[in-house]
């Protein structure tokens, strides 16, 4: 599973086995996965685990930041 980026202990990472075809990430830490929908449009996913609805939104808005990033690395690995 590649890590794109850390941040406030979170990893921000895909699957090499997709669930989904549409690009996606899950940013995970102990026991919380945010998924984040990449495509069609940018927008929260599934939330799993104990995240508090102030940490969902400044990880959304790191992903939004580096949303380019992503992409780039959901290329780089797929090679799409």
């Amino acid at each position: 599973m590649p890590v794109i980026f850390r941040y406030r202990g979170f990893e921000i990472r895909f699957w090499y086995r997709f669930e989904e075809k549409r690009r996606h990430v899950h940013a995970i830490k102990d026991d919380i996965n945010i998924k984040i929908w990449l495509e069609p449009k940018f927008e929260l996913g599934k939330v799993t685990g104990p995240a508090n609805k102030s940490i969902i939104a400044e990880i959304l808005r790191e992903v939004k930041k580096n949303e380019k990033r992503c992409n780039e690395a959901w290329n780089e690995y797929l090679g799409k």
